[in-house]
């Protein structure tokens, strides 16, 4: 076990809920928390009887969705400003920025459910949707069905594989990190493609 997942193991012992509510909003913001991790040793934890598996649910889908909130309200303060102020450098328009964001809007948050399932990908599904200026009464209802299914999915799976937690822990979130690796690249190219075909129809 690395020195993270052992730091994050003590937090959960020591502090119970309060920790796990604490590390799950930090890492939905982008701090290098191990989600996936954390989730299944939880679930353990219930199995053990050191945690009620009910409100260990609820508040780990809180800490998700409070952190997913941040990452949105980041994105919608910060970064459309700064997109607007690289636009030139990158040969983006108004009217070009305009259609990406519509992109995102149109198709772009089907993807904040599945993101929770895919880590590295659901900060950037957070971030974007802020930046897009997605609705946030939509943003926040996607995300916290999102929160909910996550929370539910690894809390139950570490609770189920008891013993075993930790090496499927590990097993899983390798492939998770490709696929959300291979999912942000292929949003990237459809936003790219949305992009230049907005400037082949104003230029």
């Amino acid at each position: 076990m690395h020195t993270l997942e052992l730091y994050v193991t003590h937090i959960v012992e020591n502090y119970g809920y309060y920790g796990l509510f604490f590390l799950l909003s930090l890492g939905m913001i982008g701090i290098p928390v191990p989600d996936e991790f954390l989730m299944t040793f939880t679930g353990f934890q219930t199995a053990l009887g050191h945690l009620h598996f009910g409100k260990s649910i609820l508040i780990a889908a809180a800490g998700s969705f409070v952190g997913m909130n941040l990452s949105y309200w980041i994105g919608r303060k910060l970064g459309i400003p700064f997109l607007h102020k690289v636009a030139p450098y990158l040969h983006l328009n108004e009217k070009r920025i305009a259609r990406a964001e519509h992109w995102f809007q149109r198709f772009g948050d089907r993807l904040i459910v599945i993101g929770y399932f895919f880590p590295g990908f659901r900060h950037f599904t957070a971030y974007f949707s802020g930046m897009s200026e997605l609705p946030y009464h939509r943003y926040a209802a996607l995300a916290g069905l999102g929160a909910l299914l996550w929370s539910v999915t690894f809390i139950t799976l570490g609770r189920m594989l008891g013993d075993h937690w930790k090496q499927i822990t590990f097993l899983l979130h390798r492939y998770l990190t490709r696929g959300g690796i291979i999912l942000a690249i292929l949003v990237g190219i459809i936003y790219v493609y949305s992009v230049k075909k907005g400037k082949t129809s104003l230029d």
